[in-house]
């Protein structure tokens, strides 16, 4: 039926560029389908195969962009607070605030080995916690690093768990008589002394109680995580390649942000889920125990963020031939004593050659569009939001809260400079009283002073995407061809800044009543 439908359709409606929906603000409501397939990461393979093959990619336009290019709502990704501002205390609930554990608390199993040993438990209430402690060298750093991470990255408009810190006495968590426990491979009924096992890797607080990180299990049937490249072949909904998501090519520059070196497959998860009738797969962004100066049972290493865990061979040959003479910058750090903080700084921080652990595919096809897209969400924390969230993470020093904040903030406005440099930075275009209005992102940032603008109008051709000349000066008025034109009608304006030619945005408008709409952004850079 459908290609039957499209066979009847009309020649002209074919290959326009703009139609009449443009630009969407999200997605349509995706295909109800059978539950996907379970499917389970193979870290060790993830790892190997993005360490070995080769780089760069090959440069390719983003898609799951409207024609703004900017990402429209969906199961990915939901605009937050870059397109309206979030209150303070919607930063603060971050994806939940109104399910923390009620105890007392019944363990269902629990991992005694591993990075981050923690247990399962459910609450009073009956809802599912996965719960992860501190390392007993850093009180407060890796349960911080994971709500203050899920918190930004939601904000930002990514899918996160409902995280918590709480505390818990002993005498509130006991064992199922159910839970179960597997060492060395071997599964076996888990006792009181092996959850004593696991609280005695992290500290005991003053008052007796455990200070614990209590994620609340999403709602849905886990499926797996998705790969930052490729589709879910057993997924109809996902149709752009991952490694192609602008949301997932911007990641990059959050995770830069904040410090999120440990962004891979194994750290995502597919949930099936049933909403309004319909059932689909939705894609979530898990464990940021590794953010900011944690790597979550010990401190980051000086060297995450800046080199891969297998540097590239010429650094290496470097490093040898030096004698171990020559030592990069980022290994002369002056890191705060401060256990809560872990290693983290913003001096020596360079978006452009910040580092997750190992090569993310996505991460490495982005184009600095990709990078401006994500720099404007990252600007749009202000110093208040910033520590607002900062302090979600409940440290005991308030001296930990000013320094991460403001490590936030200079990274942030690392970023801001860094990639509203590699483009044009108009944003915000409207059309009011006969005029395109915009705003310089760099200047309005006090990255670059104010400067010039050139700006070419032309009338274009939705049909055959042609464009003609509109005489008109180069101002921001609209022409008075265009303001004579009947709906429908498509022109553009071509805005460069004085001196940097190369650097173009391109901005479509269709002529409407009672004035014209934007509804086309391009870039050149």
């Amino acid at each position: 039926m459908v290609l039957l439908v499209l066979l009847a359709a009309p020649p002209s409606g074919l290959g326009q560029k703009f139609y009449a929906d443009d630009p969407i603000a999200a997605m349509p409501k995706p295909l109800s389908i059978e539950p996907p397939q379970d499917r389970n990461s193979h870290v060790l393979y993830d790892f190997i195969w993005n360490s070995v093959r080769p780089h760069p990619r090959p440069a390719k336009p983003a898609q799951g962009v409207n024609t703004l290019g900017e990402v429209p709502d969906s199961e990915w990704f939901t605009n937050r607070h870059g397109r309206e501002r979030l209150t303070r205390d919607q930063l603060r609930q971050g994806p939940g605030s109104d399910q923390p554990p009620l105890p007392p608390c019944v363990v269902l199993g629990a991992k005694t080995e591993g990075i981050t040993p923690g247990f399962r438990m459910k609450d009073a209430a009956g809802r599912l916690y996965f719960v992860k402690a501190d390392p007993a060298s850093n009180p407060e750093m890796a349960t911080a690093a994971d709500v203050i991470g899920s918190r930004f990255l939601h904000a930002a408009g990514y899918n996160t768990p409902q995280n918590y810190i709480v505390r818990l006495q002993r005498s509130q968590l006991s064992v199922s008589p159910n839970a179960t426990l597997e060492v060395s491979g071997i599964r076996r009924r888990m006792t009181e002394k092996d959850l004593d096992i696991v609280l005695g890797q992290t500290r005991k607080r003053s008052d007796g109680s455990y200070r614990l990180l209590a994620s609340l299990a999403l709602e849905g049937e886990v499926i797996g995580s998705f790969s930052y490249e490729g589709t879910r072949w057993d997924d109809p909904n996902d149709t752009v390649s991952h490694e192609d998501r602008r949301d997932l090519r911007g990641l990059h520059v959050l995770c830069a942000w904040l410090n999120h070196t440990d962004a891979k497959s194994g750290n995502t998860l597919d949930v099936f889920v049933e909403e309004n009738g319909l059932s689909f797969v939705r894609h979530f962004l898990i464990d940021f125990g590794a953010i900011l100066g944690s790597d979550s049972d010990m401190p980051k290493n000086a060297r995450f963020g800046h080199e891969y865990i297998f540097p590239a061979p010429g650094k290496a040959w470097k490093a040898m031939f030096s004698l171990g003479l020559y030592s990069p910058r980022w290994e002369r750090i002056d890191y705060p004593g401060m256990k809560a903080v872990g290693r983290f700084e913003a001096e020596v921080f360079d978006p452009e050659t910040w580092k997750s652990n190992y090569p993310n595919p996505a991460f490495l096809s982005r184009l600095p569009d990709d990078e401006y897209w994500a720099a404007k969400t990252v600007m749009a924390f202000t110093d208040e939001d910033i520590r607002t969230i900062v302090e979600t993470g409940e440290y005991t020093d308030p001296e930990v809260v000013n320094y991460i904040t403001e490590a936030l903030v200079a990274r942030r406005d690392k970023i801001g400079r860094t990639y509203f440099s590699k483009v044009l930075p108009l944003d915000d275009f409207r059309v009011s009283s006969g005029h395109l209005h915009f705003e310089d992102l760099a200047v309005k940032f006090g990255f670059t002073p104010p400067r010039e603008y050139e700006i070419s109008w032309f009338r274009f051709n939705n049909e055959s995407e042609t464009e003609s000349s509109v005489l008109a000066s180069s101002t921001t008025r609209l022409p008075a061809e265009m303001e004579q034109s009947k709906p429908g009608a498509y022109f553009g304006a071509r805005i460069r800044a004085r001196g940097a030619a190369q650097r173009t945005v391109t901005v479509y408008l269709r002529c409407e009543q009672p004035t014209a709409r934007v509804i086309g952004i391009e870039r050149t850079w």
